[in-house]
């Protein structure tokens, strides 16, 4: 990466970026703080928003009604409820407004008149602009509210708008943009268009790729490897690099040299632009549909519509391969035309024709890209691929074949690459590195000569002979001011336009300063988060001498979704004979669902409830709400599978966003772990069993590779990493108040809730910003009532509410509850408006229960009484952690998948927001906050002790003691010990109490000494747990239940046994051993460690323990 420099502007800046597409529309962000290094984030809520993530965007869609009032916009605009207000209040629908603005002069034969809606009466584009820009910054405004505390104040009149715009527009849509900028209201007259900067999306593209990719270590080391051309072609150390943002509307292609040491880029080719982005593949797809279809029962307007609209959102995403056939899902079972290759609301389409809708927008790639590379004044060695329609992997494949034969290195940057125009328009702000661009067109002014009968050209011309009437133009005067293969160079005052507000490239001032790595050779770290329903993976490459960027991979096979948030579903499918055949967003894909269940293979999901501990309240769990495992296979065997899965995704990822990396750290991976706060040892010694079956390590001698680590705390490094540790937060920390008497001095209480689908993991710290410090203050809490648990509910609720109905089958019921899964719930945020389950087409229609077109309505109440149980289960857990926290908590953080739900945060804040309590949503990919925060606790490690969640022990025997009320009463169990002493049995002698606050290295010892007849010292301890309420219990036959054999620990007495010798017993003179020695063991690892010791000749001698959990 560019050593990017701190903001060395005397108060606080905001930087706010819009990438306004055709089809969807994002924001990226920059918080400018006096003395720190600029961090790019993205918006990633939305209202009414499935998608929640790093690369999450918004549809460009705006409803007016026929007054011209906005009456929904994005995501708001999807909703059943808005539709149905539409279609009965008549508002006008605007999709694709933004062509209304293009120049005429692009090419678009292929777009006809009707794919453009007409804009409202008296409505202008600029206007449409407008009201969509307004509505992008309230969610902007909105956003940073909720995710940095007490920020907004501090910049709401300090903001720079970088607007991005496609290459092809020019001066008229530039001063388009700046009048809807205006009458948005984001500047208040014209004098502030100074604060307005205008970009291409091309550049926008470049300076993303710069920053994530270009500027990499790894990748000029591969440039450092590559032979140069002949002195003539290219200046000394230049290289060639393309750009193909491929968005909605159009794909711009932008070629630059660069030069890295030092870091420059000149522009060396005019840029290109095509209207042939991915828009287009679906408007050819919906032609395809309405002949494939015609004279069925699912050729009406409204039936094609829906099909292209769930194609665009699906099929089209998950194709890769044209020898394999694509579904559309549109409908229920209930829909079967085999004559038209409908069976069970799928249509089945060729392979061949899906690539076929592709071809076109290829085409136009390689034909901008010839053109360029004719042209160019730098031969061109890297090709970048970005933008939303870069996601597919069929469109990747199909570029990979054309540039691959011309030796040209081609890649998509990791990353969520549909946001690198809002994110690369943001690093244009910041860092402004292309020194020279150049002219797409010749630009010259009008003039006229005196008359030269000499020149044939003036001869042909003589009939448009004229008298000056005063002033003669001298041919010597004519200036041409550019032309198409002429670079001008930026004014110094253009070029320099933002570089007084950075400092020289000095030491990083931010309160969390990471450190560049120290190692001496590369290295990776590999953090998995596995969850019940979805699971991410996130990386680091640590690099000597560079300061480590934590990355996620964001590409899957078969995945719709692709951005810096994703995660697959935990989904895995076996064959009758145990054998994998697709797991994640590969089982989704209609063709496995057929050949699924013609071969009976067994479809696993929920599976890690399988591992889950026994104690952890599961009331609400039947047992047939967890499928079971396929035979012969245990739940550590499935675990194994998939993260070798898992493993294989990241691997082809890194390969593809990184050139020639991999075999630079193939055989130096740390891998990370994380499993949920319940968790205990027995579960960490599956994990890495797990490991080791999926071959991510050969043996146990490499476990020390392996990590684990709890969800809490990877939340908690999150949250450090993004939010606690930066200046704007650090802030609000300094002047609040906090009882002096019951904290530390400067330090504040923060409780993590970590909201997933099967568990929500609630972790208590104290932390101290000066120098950062943070200690665990409570016991972690762990409850079952995640957000499958409201899906689990809402399947009741269905199946209640349509029995006796025509769509009452478990079949029925099953697709209704995975709709509302992915759609109704993370849309839901009002108990007084209604909800929809879109589940069917225009002829699903049931009015007695509520059914209309193929939407189920729901009451708002109804659903909202789904989230209560896990609401309440929150509060519980967090009453608990309060009263027992030896610090006052005073911020409490919502991360996780089902933070993204936006009624769970607003009943949340219900609750905290009378206490005092500061609650919000950290910015960025909150559901890869597990994920990103593993890779942190590696590099960072910022927890220094946590506490104990219950008591430890062992079970010992007591010599007898008549004098004893408690030996008293046990009298009968008395017995006969080898040494021959009365002794009373079931005494539990505690190592470690309950909520005891642990540092990391501190040790907890207790002696040991086992009595017995012979020599031989094969012996081993069990670690006893306990549970109950008692604060230090003794005696196991008071709570039995409340005690469980933790774990069992292997001593290695084999030194010891050379020490001992014989004693004499008082009643027959037999031998007797006493073997003396103590139990050493560290509560506050994140896994529990065991060793012994014992004196010999004065001198302490230490031994290793193995320990063993019961499964």
């Amino acid at each position: 990466m560019i050593p990017r420099a701190p903001y060395k502007g005397e108060t606080r800046k905001l930087v706010l970026a819009f990438d306004v597409g055709t089809t969807f529309s994002g924001i990226s962000y920059c918080i400018l703080d006096p003395g720190e290094v600029p961090v790019i984030r993205g918006v990633s809520r939305y209202p009414a928003q499935e998608q929640v993530g790093g690369d999450s965007k918004i549809p460009s869609i705006i409803y007016y009604d026929l007054q011209g009032v906005v009456r929904a916009v994005g995501a708001e605009a999807l909703q059943e409820r808005i539709i149905e207000r539409a279609k009965d209040d008549g508002w006008v629908k605007l999709e694709w407004w933004k062509l209304h603005l293009c120049p005429k002069h692009l090419a678009s034969s292929h777009t006809r008149e009707d794919d453009i809606p007409p804009l409202p009466r008296g409505k202008s584009a600029v206007q449409v602009l407008a009201d969509f820009m307004r509505y992008l910054f309230k969610c902007a405004r909105t956003y940073i509210q909720e995710s940095h505390l007490n920020l907004w104040r501090s910049v709401e009149n300090s903001i720079e708008f970088v607007l991005t715009h496609p290459n092809d527009w020019e001066g008229p849509q530039q001063q388009q943009i700046r009048r809807a900028a205006e009458l948005a209201g984001l500047i208040s007259s014209n004098e502030e268009q100074s604060h307005v900067h205008l970009l291409t999306e091309g550049e926008a593209s470049l300076r993303f790729c710069i920053t994530n990719v270009i500027t990499s270590r790894a990748l000029s080391s591969h440039i450092a490897t590559l032979d140069f051309p002949d002195e003539g072609e290219v200046q000394s150390g230049s290289r060639g690099v393309l750009i193909v943002d491929a968005g909605g509307r159009t794909i711009d292609l932008s070629a630059y040299s660069m030069k890295l040491s030092p870091t420059s880029f000149k522009e060396i080719a005019p840029a290109e632009c095509c209207l042939q982005g991915s828009a287009f593949v679906t408007r050819r797809a919906r032609d395809l549909l309405k002949n494939r279809l015609s004279g069925s029962n699912y050729s009406s307007p409204e039936m094609i519509a829906q099909m292209t609209n769930i194609f665009d959102t699906t099929t089209k995403l998950r194709f890769r391969k044209p020898d394999e056939s694509s579904n559309v899902g549109f409908g229920t079972i209930r829909d079967n035309d085999l004559k038209y290759d409908i069976r069970s609301g799928q249509l089945k389409l060729t392979g061949q024709d899906i690539a076929g809708l592709f071809e076109p927008s290829v085409k136009a790639i390689t034909e901008a890209f010839e053109q360029q590379k004719r042209v160019a004044s730098t031969p061109v060695n890297f090709v970048f691929l970005v933008g939303g329609f870069a996601a597919s992997d069929w469109l990747f494949a199909r570029l990979q074949e054309y540039f691959q034969p011309l030796g040209i290195n081609f890649c998509r940057p990791d990353g969520h690459v549909n946001k690198a125009v809002a994110d690369g328009a943001i690093s244009f702000y910041i860092d402004h590195l292309v020194s020279s661009r150049v002219a797409r067109a010749t630009h010259d002014v009008e003039i006229y000569t005196p008359f030269n009968s000499q020149d044939p050209e003036h001869q042909d011309r003589q009939h448009s002979q004229f008298i000056d009437p005063a002033v003669c133009v001298y041919p010597g005067q004519e200036k041409v001011v550019g032309s198409a293969q002429h670079a001008f160079a930026l004014s110094p005052e253009q070029s320099q336009r933002e570089a007084h507000t950075l400092a020289p490239q000095t030491s990083v001032t931010s309160i969390l300063a990471r450190e560049p790595y120290k190692g001496k050779t590369r290295k990776l770290v590999l953090t998995f988060d596995i969850g019940t329903t979805f699971s991410g993976v996130s990386y680091c490459i640590l690099d000597p001498g560079e300061v480590p960027l934590t990355r996620g991979v964001s590409r899957y096979p078969a995945q719709e979704q692709v951005g810096g948030d994703s995660k697959i579903p935990s989904i895995i499918y076996y064959d009758l004979q145990g054998v994998v055949r697709a797991v994640g967003a590969e089982a989704l894909q209609q063709r496995i669902i057929d050949r699924a269940k013609d071969d009976g293979w067994v479809k696993l999901e929920w599976w890690k409830l399988h591992l889950r501990p026994k104690h952890l309240a599961s009331s609400h769990i039947r047992e047939d709400d967890i499928p079971p495992l396929p035979r012969g296979k245990s739940a550590v065997q499935v675990l194994a599978d998939f993260i070798r899965y898992l493993f294989k995704c990241a691997r082809t990822y890194i390969q593809e966003s990184h050139l020639d990396l991999w075999r630079s750290i193939e055989n130096s991976i740390e891998f990370i772990f994380t499993h949920s706060n319940g968790w205990e040892g027995l579960q960490q010694q599956q994990i890495r069993r797990a490991a080791e079956l999926a071959g991510l390590i050969s043996s146990k001698e490499e476990q020390s590779h392996v990590h684990l680590l709890t969800e809490g705390e990877a939340s908690l490094h999150f949250c450090i990493t993004n939010v606690i540790t930066s200046d704007a937060f650090s802030s609000p920390v300094a002047v609040s108040d906090f009882p002096v008497e019951e904290a530390q001095p400067g330090s504040q209480g923060v409780v993590i809730i970590d909201a997933g689908a099967g568990t929500i993991d609630l972790s208590a710290y104290s932390m101290q910003l000066s120098p950062p410090s943070f200690e665990e203050i409570a016991p972690a809490e762990c409850c079952l009532q995640g957000s499958v648990f409201v899906t689990r509910r809402a399947h009741d609720l269905l199946k209640n509410k349509l029995s006796g109905s025509n769509y009452s089958s478990p079949e029925m019921i099953a697709q209704m509850t995975s709709i509302f899964d992915k759609t109704t719930k993370l849309r839901f945020r009002k108990p007084d408006e209604s909800s929809y389950v879109k589940f069917g087409t225009t002829r699903d229609n049931d009015l007695n229960h509520d059914i209309r077109s193929g939407k189920l309505k729901l009451t708002g109440q109804d659903v909202a009484g789904l989230f209560e149980p896990s609401v309440k289960a929150i509060i519980e857990a967090f009453e608990q952690q309060r009263r027992v926290a030896s610090t006052p908590v005073n911020f409490v953080f919502l991360v996780g998948g089902f933070a993204a739900s936006d009624w769970l945060f607003a009943r949340l804040q219900q609750y905290f927001q009378p206490l005092g309590i500061s609650f919000c949503r950290p910015d960025g990919h909150a559901n890869k906050a597990v994920a990103d925060g593993a890779v942190s606790f590696y590099i960072d490690h910022l927890v220094s002790s946590r506490v104990a969640r219950a008591t430890y022990g062992i079970e010992i025997y007591t010599w007898f003691n008549s004098q004893d009320p408690e030996h008293q009463a046990r009298q009968h169990t008395l017995f006969i010990d080898p040494a021959d002493e009365p002794s009373i049995p079931n005494q539990f002698a505690s190592i470690l109490l309950k909520g005891t606050q642990v540092s990391e290295l501190r040790e907890f010892r207790r002696p040991f000494n086992f009595i017995q007849k012979l020599r031989h010292t094969d012996r081993s301890v069990d670690i006893m747990c306990y549970k109950g309420d008692l604060q230090d219990p003794k005696w196991l036959d008071l709570e039995r239940s409340s005690f469980s054999t933790l774990c069992t620990i292997h001593p290695d007495l084999s030194e010891l046994s050379r020490t001992l010798s014989p004693r004499k017993s008082a009643l027959d003179r037999s031998d007797y051993y006493v073997i003396d020695f103590e139990v050493i063991m560290l509560f506050g690892l994140t896994e529990l460690k065991a060793l012994i010791s014992w004196k010999y000749k004065g001198v302490e001698m230490r031994s290793p323990a193995s320990i063993v959990y019961e499964e």
